[in-house]
């Protein structure tokens, strides 16, 4: 099966073409662009934990191990035009191609949709050609125009709103959460917002941001940032999507040759509030560098979650709905390890420890990366998930297993 939309791909073609041009008619420096191509090849291995119909012919030889493996391509196209002095308008492409095993084996569709689907409420993303086993997808993830005189700077349209100050769990950052385990995905994810920051000192300012999602609920707050003490701080007070108060603390500073970092978060919802159970997250990290070759990081979210929340390991690896599902449980904790074993050569291990009893996960995370020329890279990257977690079918409690590897390709221009 094969659906194709022949009028986007003309107008993606005449994109890059204009786009390539400007590249190169760039004289008076008002238009940059620039961006990157990604290879991407990658294998799963996950034990089935139930029995599969035959019929569906997943499994051969009384192997009960399921095993996936896809081919993915990205080109990223960022455009700049610095209309002048004060005024900056960007837009900025994310575009797809996936084949291999997670579309043919799509058959509820969901990956499909959430490629179109990503909750904005403006949403340029089409699937221009999909078939049994490909999805291609071209979408725009910024479009915004950049405001700036003196104190002021005010931005409006699909961007960034990022106000987390730890590395992995980001309670503060109540408009963009991101999963952080989709390290292919190196500029997160945007939102319709607008966003005004005025700098009331040389390390103080006041900022609003307002953003409206898929459903037309609008989230908004204010954000008050000083450095007292030779610490960052900032305070957050706002609304998020119409539903919860939302109320945010932040630090950032250095303790001796460690840099600390946390982050207090609650959501409590307005409906019934005094008798509704809300969300409390914590989060605070540190890092320290050794020898220049060296960097080691631990990071710890505690959460205090509403009763009847159900608790789902998988949960973990998918992109959180809101920020209120950031916490997979009560308590998780993250390490890891970063060595420059040379000047074109890195090295990492990763992993998060979750206790809860009814998860008792892992995860593992090693990599490594390598500068094959200075627009050129090389990575490998593996990612291991134990738990117990409940099957989606059957409802059964069962541990699970689920390994991947990841060989990635980039090209930057």
């Amino acid at each position: 099966m094969l659906r194709f939309k022949p009028t986007l791909l003309i107008l993606f073609g005449f994109l890059i073409s204009t786009l390539t041009a400007a590249q190169f008619d760039d004289s008076a420096k008002k238009l940059v662009v620039n961006g990157y191509l990604v290879n991407m090849q990658s294998v799963s291995i996950s034990k089935m934990p139930f029995e599969i119909p035959d019929s569906l012919d997943f499994l051969k030889r009384g192997d009960d191990h399921l095993y996936i493996t896809d081919i993915y391509f990205q080109n990223r196209l960022n455009l700049f035009w610095y209309a002048s002095d004060k005024l900056t308008i960007s837009a900025q492409m994310r575009n797809r191609l996936m084949i291999g095993d997670q579309v043919r084996l799509d058959y509820t569709g969901l990956m499909e949709k959430g490629y179109e689907k990503n909750g904005n409420f403006i949403n340029p993303s089409w699937n221009i050609a999909v078939g049994n086993s490909y999805i291609l997808n071209l979408a725009f993830d910024r479009i915004y125009a950049e405001y700036s005189s003196g104190n002021m700077d005010i931005t409006i349209g699909k961007q960034r709103i990022n106000w987390g100050k730890t590395f992995a769990f980001n309670p503060n950052d109540m408009f963009n959460t991101y999963s952080y385990f989709d390290f292919d995905y190196e500029e997160k994810p945007g939102t319709d917002a607008v966003r005004a920051m005025y700098y009331t000192g040389a390390a103080s300012s006041i900022e609003l941001a307002a953003n409206i999602d898929s459903a037309s609920q609008v989230s908004a707050a204010v954000k008050w940032n000083a450095n007292i003490w030779n610490y960052d701080f900032q305070l957050i007070g706002g609304t998020l999507k119409g539903e919860d108060l939302a109320l945010g603390f932040g630090w950032s500073g250095y303790v001796k040759n460690s840099s600390w970092r946390g982050e207090l978060s609650w959501y409590q919802p307005f409906e019934n509030f005094a008798d509704t159970s809300g969300i409390i997250m914590l989060s605070t990290g540190m890092d320290y560098s050794i020898d220049s070759k060296w960097t080691v990081q631990g990071e710890v979210l505690v959460a205090k979650l509403p009763e009847g929340k159900e608790i789902a390991f998988f949960d973990a690896y998918a992109p959180p709905r809101s920020v209120k599902d950031l916490a997979t449980s009560p308590f998780q904790l993250l390490g890891s390890a970063m060595f420059q074993a040379t000047p074109l050569s890195t090295f990492s291990l990763s992993g998060i420890w979750y206790p809860h009893p009814n998860i008792k996960g892992i995860f593992w995370g090693p990599s490594w990366t390598y500068s094959i020329a200075d627009n050129f890279s090389a990575s490998l990257y593996w990612q291991f998930f134990h738990g117990i977690f409940p099957n989606s079918i059957t409802g059964e409690i069962s541990k699970q297993n689920v390994n991947a590897g990841f060989l990635r390709m980039k090209y930057s221009f």
